[in-house]
């Protein structure tokens, strides 16, 4: 609600939907394993000095192997993090054309548009699979690379440690095979803790662009506290006020000139298209203020073109989050006229409402 119109065209609701259903979801999966961050390293680290005390300098043919392995893994990572981008890109722009769907529903029926919009879907759902298709390849391979890892660690050691004229004993086999298997596990979680900061690091770079772009400036419009009941002074002050709906865009008010007096009515009449409503949004900070200074002394109620209901029950759509009042509550049920629309709802002001609801 505080993005400016032009951060609005450029945030689509299928993004901002995927930004708290999976991008969040990122967030949570990471934390589960964060602390393998230090503690992976810390234990192959432990692990391989115990092994070079058990069999010398032999493990390094097993250090060299898991090196080896750092760049296959880098790789791997750099292509899944691609992969990811574009993953999203296309999940963005699926969501906002079911979401296109469902809220014209009604006008695809009538015009019989069903097959056109679900090709429009399908191909979109079908480049995304290609793209699951080839991240789930990509994992494969890296998750097959690194499960062999303890295989080929053990293997390099004993082998450069036999080829070098030592006896391999059992006390010194199966001390190494012990250390291996503490190897196993870091070396097994560091491919999916890998792919899960890649992961995260996208989404890390969606939130950051949505948190970082355009927002209303609060400062267009200078808030005071109401005068007193009875007095004669301004409560709404436009002194040539030039306003647009991007920054430095086309002017779409010019040298508004608008004072409204305490306790009394005013309307705003014209044309369609003159810029009545442009006039209110201008009023309520929602415009871009190019020049002028506007001044709103107490508290405004704006009853826009497009309802906004909340997913939530008819009784906290009218609460709007505010304490119960039951006075002041029945006198707002009395004064919108809801008490037989109530009557005629299944559970009177507890029913559930929202934009996509209906009863019938």
């Amino acid at each position: 609600m505080r993005l400016s119109n032009y951060a609005r065209k450029d945030s689509t609701t299928g993004e901002i939907v995927n930004l708290m259903a999976v991008d969040a979801q990122r967030f949570m999966d990471l934390m589960m394993y964060f602390h393998m961050i230090w503690s992976s390293p810390l234990q192959i680290i432990l692990a391989v000095f115990f092994l070079w005390q058990t069999m010398g300098p032999s493990v390094l043919a097993g250090v060299g192997v898991m090196i080896l392995l750092i760049p296959v893994n880098a790789v791997m990572a750099f292509i899944t993090r691609k992969l990811q981008v574009k993953q999203m890109r296309l999940k963005d722009k699926r969501i906002k054309i079911i979401n296109e769907v469902l809220s014209g529903i009604k006008v695809i029926k009538l015009y019989a548009w069903e097959r056109s919009f679900l090709e429009s879907v399908s191909n979109v759902r079908q480049n995304e699979l290609k793209v699951l298709r080839t991240i789930s390849y990509v994992n494969a391979i890296s998750a097959f690379t690194w499960t062999c890892a303890p295989f080929m660690v053990s293997l390099a050691t004993f082998a450069t440690f036999t080829l070098t004229g030592h006896d391999l004993t059992p006390s010194k086999a199966f001390v190494a095979l012990s250390l291996f298997n503490i190897l196993r596990f870091p070396l097994s979680m560091l491919p999916m803790l890998v792919s899960f900061m890649v992961e995260t690091f996208v989404s890390v770079q969606r939130v950051t662009k949505f948190l970082m772009q355009d927002e209303l400036d609060v400062d267009a419009v200078e808030r005071k506290e109401r005068p007193p009941f009875g007095e004669n002074e301004e409560v709404i002050t436009v002194s040539s006020g030039s306003f647009s709906w991007e920054k430095n865009d086309q002017l779409i008010l010019q040298r508004v000139n608008l004072h409204v007096s305490n306790s009394t009515l005013v309307a705003i009449v014209g044309q369609v298209g003159s810029g009545k409503s442009s006039l209110l949004s201008a009023l309520l900070g929602e415009m871009e203020k190019e020049n002028g200074h506007v001044t709103m002394r107490g508290s405004v109620a704006y009853a826009g073109q497009q309802a906004w209901i909340q997913n939530a029950t008819v009784k906290d759509n009218v609460l709007f989050g505010k304490p119960l009042d039951q006075q002041r509550y029945d006198r707002a049920i009395q004064s919108c006229a809801l008490g037989p629309d109530l009557e005629i709802l299944p559970g009177g002001d507890m029913t559930e409402i929202g934009e996509k609801v209906y009863y019938l």
